[in-house]
């Protein structure tokens, strides 16, 4: 009998299972249908990895297990099924794009065009999915298969994948439908907050980082929450006119407590982090006793940018002294500025500008093995519907294609 497959949203999550049910479905008679309620299926994937696709990461299973925080075990049976490297034979031998490999074994297509691997993958599915756009599902019901409800009608699905993500950049069609309708399915939905979302100071600390905006360097930063240290990166910032962003600040977003009113959250940043407080001291005291007659401002620029060792020397109450006369307390003073410096929080991360969804569909409601609900036999719940989110460098995409894999071969086998 024909298998009827319905998949709720066409983002990178449901597109791929579409990709990968003609992949592996061998002449089997299969009817898949994208129910999308934009205009357009894949607007959040034109805009991963900057509008380059950072399709994958190419690392062993066992290390990209932990690039995933605490759903590091859940994915793993996934990414152990279907790795990067059957993602990069997928996307070059029949999506048609070639791939290049780039530092932290980040892989891009070669076009460096989000938009065209987009255009790729609806291409392939070409005639053998069914894509419905401006359709958005109000509600699902169980009789003897599932019936998805639209403004345009009923659709009937003997399976159904819930793909619609999560509620990260929500002008893409990302608004969290797919926590609606799984917990009217009666699924638990862990609370969402923004993941790999850049980071607003308060604003005393924005006028600091505002003058820097655009310098990047690699730091420590250290979350601080009702007076514990909450977790540490190390890593590439950049400063901004609203505050902190880059790589390390967006991978700590996700730890900053939802409602910061009241807990004297904080950022304290160790601009030098190869070097110790007390390495870092005697190194400086070296240097001022070599060159008397220099600006410490001028001495700070050996170890940061010369326009951070400005602006750190002016917090210090620094900028205009000389190495000569320059006091114990100065150099506490200047340590603590360029070791421990403090960056006050305005708000947490919001997910308008969030990439990813902390947060969602519970992971003990859901097989890993399939991800098929656990609660609803026949519903597989995949993406940023679930809750996980991965480090930024790929790893979030080669989850929604491990997780694609499953649901595949677990409907094909059926």
């Amino acid at each position: 009998m024909k298998k009827r497959v319905g998949i709720i949203g066409g983002g990178a999550a449901g597109l791929f299972t579409a990709c990968l049910i003609k992949r592996f479905s061998n002449g089997e008679d299969i009817e898949v249908t994208i129910l999308e309620k934009s205009s357009a299926p894949g607007k959040k994937l034109t805009l991963t990895g900057h509008g380059r696709c950072n399709i994958t990461n190419r690392k062993d299973a066992s290390v990209l297990k932990d690039c995933y925080h605490e759903a590091g075990n859940f994915i793993y049976p996934a990414l152990k099924e279907f790795g990067p490297e059957d993602t990069i034979e997928l996307i070059e031998k029949h999506i048609g794009l070639k791939t290049k490999e780039e530092a932290n074994n980040r892989i891009f297509p070669v076009c460096d065009s989000a938009v065209r691997v987009r255009d790729a993958l609806l291409s392939y599915i070409s005639g053998s999915a069914n894509i419905l756009c401006d359709t958005k599902v109000t509600g699902i019901r169980i009789n003897d298969c599932f019936e998805a409800e639209t403004a345009k009608g009923t659709y009937s699905f003997d399976y159904l994948v819930l793909s619609c993500g999560g509620s990260s950049f929500p002008k893409t069609g990302s608004s969290g439908d797919s926590y609606r309708l799984a917990q009217n399915l009666g699924h638990t939905i862990v609370p969402v907050r923004a993941a790999l979302a850049p980071v607003n100071a308060d604003k005393d600390s924005a006028a600091f980082t505002k003058a820097l905006s655009g310098v990047s360097l690699t730091a420590g930063i250290s979350l601080y929450s009702e007076g514990k240290k909450v977790c540490y990166r190390e890593g590439e910032i950049l400063f901004a006119p609203f505050g902190l962003t880059g790589p390390a600040v967006m991978e700590m977003s996700r730890e900053i407590p939802s409602d910061i009113s009241g807990k004297g959250a904080y950022l304290e940043l160790d601009l030098i982090p190869s070097v110790k407080d007390e390495d870092f001291d005697r190194e400086f005291q070296d240097l001022i006793k070599e060159h008397a007659d220099t600006k410490i401002t001028n001495l700070l620029a050996r170890f940061v940018p010369a326009s951070v060792a400005s602006a750190v020397a002016e917090r210090a109450g620094a900028e205009d002294l000389y190495a000569q006369g320059f006091t114990r307390e100065n150099r506490r003073a200047l340590i603590r500025e360029t070791k421990h410096l403090r960056i006050g929080l305005e708000s947490a991360p919001v997910l308008e500008g969030a990439y990813v969804t902390r947060g969602g569909v519970s992971l003990k409601e859901v097989d890993r093995k399939t991800c098929m609900s656990k609660i609803v036999p026949g519903l597989y719940i995949i993406g940023e519907a679930l809750d996980i989110d991965g480090i930024s460098g790929g790893f979030n995409l080669q989850a929604c294609m491990s997780e694609a894999y499953l649901v595949s071969k677990d409907i094909l086998n059926r």
